[in-house]
């Protein structure tokens, strides 16, 4: 599924245009970001949680030259899937 799939989903579930869809969708995946870039944890009940995690940098071997290198930091999201998401899938 993409983001075209889903638009078309909501659409015809809840008799909206696709344009409104798309903003609804837009619109919670921006709130989604804003809260995550704050550090809040979003939780979807039944679904999972998403978190911002920050990698902390480390050294490593570069493959083919065998030269120590450093991986800078960096910010990602992590996700957290239910219990109930989990056994749903099988």
């Amino acid at each position: 599924m993409n983001q075209r799939d889903l638009t078309l989903a909501i659409a015809k579930r809840f008799f909206l245009t696709q344009v409104e869809s798309r903003e609804l969708i837009k619109f919670i995946l921006s709130r989604i970001t804003e809260e995550l870039g704050k550090g809040e944890r979003v939780y979807f009940r039944g679904f999972g949680s998403f978190t911002k995690e920050k990698r902390a940098s480390k050294k490593v071997r570069h493959p083919e030259t065998g030269k120590i290198i450093t991986i800078p930091e960096r910010v990602t999201v992590d996700f957290d899937p239910s219990k109930e998401l989990l056994k749903n899938l099988h």
